[in-house]
């Protein structure tokens, strides 16, 4: 079972998409926590302008006692990560916890915008299910350097990758 966790204001509607969307093609029950969680102040940057993810990740996982298979934590502040300019997500992996961010997935079309954040999710839970990046572009689980590259690839896993989901599990 997945946690969907909202760190900051989050659209109750793009939390229920993602819930129905992640749950299909994981194919597991996902929850959406009636938590609500304010961005924790000490990852802010003001050199950078932006929120370090790790420090975002380590305050997830010292808030959510409960028992999940996994933990998705969702934000709509930049993040960054130490030696990026900026992540999309990050996530322990193998592990219980991953975060994604809507700051830079987002775009005037809403299909669009959805693709991108669905995808940025699948990969970020990849992670935690203890998946590496993968090279082939059209996979999930493939790095996205940039917007260009998640709007290439898809949401869905390569069979490579599929395969060692299911050996994960």
């Amino acid at each position: 079972m997945i946690l969907i966790q909202a760190i900051g204001k989050i659209e109750g509607k793009i939390l229920e998409i993602l819930k129905n969307c992640i749950s299909k093609i994981l194919n597991t029950k996902v929850i959406i926590s009636s938590q609500f969680l304010d961005i924790p102040e000490n990852a802010y940057n003001p050199l950078r302008g932006q929120y370090n993810s790790t420090k975002i990740l380590l305050f997830l996982k010292s808030v959510i006692k409960e028992d999940f298979d996994r933990i998705l934590g969702i934000t709509d502040a930049d993040l960054y990560a130490p030696g990026l300019n900026f992540v999309f997500g990050e996530a322990e992996s193998p592990g219980k916890f991953a975060i994604i961010s809507l700051y830079r997935l987002k775009h005037p079309d809403k299909k669009i915008f959805i693709e991108r954040m669905l995808k940025e999710a699948i990969h970020e839970l990849g992670h935690a299910f203890g998946l590496a990046h993968c090279s082939n572009p059209s996979c999930v689980m493939y790095f996205s350097n940039s917007i260009i590259d998640t709007d290439k690839k898809t949401y869905m896993f390569c069979k490579k990758c599929l395969k060692k989901l299911k050996l994960a599990n």
